[in-house]
């Protein structure tokens, strides 16, 4: 039953993913959530069923498909949530957008059933483009903005041709969990974690094997370069990232682009040095503080592994700045309760 004003409180939220698998940008999503459940926030899941967290009854085929033209996903996407608001509406709706665009559809579907709701972008990239019909629909939906980072925000405003300042920021936060005595192997492990292909910089895990051994390169994850990345060490997908930090003797994450990447706040969590592209470090203010900035090419890389290695005790100092550095998780729940808020409150 549709409320005939708009609610003064957001007591039932649907969080829209349209991902076909469970990435870092679904990880923070749930784990904003559950952070608003223990808060009192009764949180609903429209998910694809693959990605095993849906509510029930909300195992719906949402997922983009890289595959297929987007002209089929976003018309499926808008039918299945406007059959589900035409029987229940919620107070407010979070859809979480790994990349501009591929939860238009739903998106669709909530501005047309006056839906407060609150696109969240995990990732901006410098090389994405979208159709002109695809920006022109982005400007006329009515919902609120958000994105992890100030420079992702404003990319996206560049791309869809939003207002200056359209696009709130919503920083991920700093994963909860305990940080496992460091034990860093020797010789050195160094650990990169996430997709192996070469946006996160996995091509170039060969010849940085080469030139830190007998250090060693270990890389977690799955992708399209799997199996060819010797004398680089390939561990396939790891569960237990915190486990494998405490062992690391630092991060490396030299992507071409990132919103606010997990594994980089797993490891400040870990209390594990960083070492990273300035272009995966872009939604902090000066990380050269706590990080080792590297350019994207082998030598770059190679040089911040040995200042690591040969600086133990700097390596630590920074690696406590870094927990410094990261934002809160309640901090990050009022941000986003406020912004949810808002858009229920705004006039439609």
């Amino acid at each position: 039953m549709a409320h005939p004003h708009p609610p003064l409180t957001v007591e039932t939220l649907l969080l829209v993913l349209p991902a076909p698998e469970r990435g870092g940008a679904e990880r923070q999503s749930m784990t904003a959530v559950e952070g608003l459940r223990r808060r009192g926030m009764r949180v609903l899941v429209a998910a694809s069923p693959a990605l095993g967290c849906a509510s029930p009854g909300l195992a719906l085929p949402l997922a983009h498909d890289p595959g297929r033209p987007a002209a089929e996903v976003r018309p499926r996407q808008r039918a299945l949530l406007a059959a589900l608001l035409r029987r229940w509406r919620p107070d407010a709706a979070l859809v979480c957008c790994p990349l501009p665009g591929e939860g238009l559809g739903a998106m669709e579907a909530l501005s047309e059933a006056g839906v407060p709701t609150l696109a969240m972008h995990h990732l901006v990239r410098r090389d994405w483009i979208l159709s002109g019909e695809e920006a022109a629909a982005m400007r006329g939906l009515r919902l609120g903005w958000a994105a992890v980072s100030a420079h992702a925000a404003r990319r996206l405003e560049a791309l869809a041709g939003l207002p200056d300042v359209e696009v709130a920021v919503l920083h991920n936060p700093l994963p909860a969990f305990a940080p496992l005595p460091r034990q860093p192997e020797a010789p050195p492990l160094l650990v990169q974690v996430g997709r192996l292909d070469g946006r996160k910089g996995a091509h170039l895990a060969p010849e940085v094997a080469r030139r830190i051994a007998p250090a060693r390169l270990a890389l977690a994850g799955a992708g399209p370069l799997a199996g060819t990345l010797a004398p680089a060490i390939e561990l396939g997908p790891i569960e237990d990232v915190p486990a494998l930090l405490a062992r690391a003797s630092a991060l490396l994450l030299p992507s071409e682009h990132e919103g606010q990447p997990l594994a980089v706040l797993e490891a400040m969590a870990a209390g594990c040095p960083v070492i990273a592209s300035a272009e995966a470090l872009e939604a902090w203010d000066a990380p050269e503080e706590w990080a080792w900035v590297a350019r994207r090419d082998p030598e770059s890389i190679a040089t911040a592994i040995r200042a690591v290695l040969d600086a133990p005790e700097e390596a630590a100092c920074k690696a406590a700045r870094a927990r410094e550095a990261a934002y809160g998780e309640e901090a990050m729940l009022d941000r986003l309760e406020s912004l949810l808020l808002r858009e229920a409150l705004w006039p439609r």
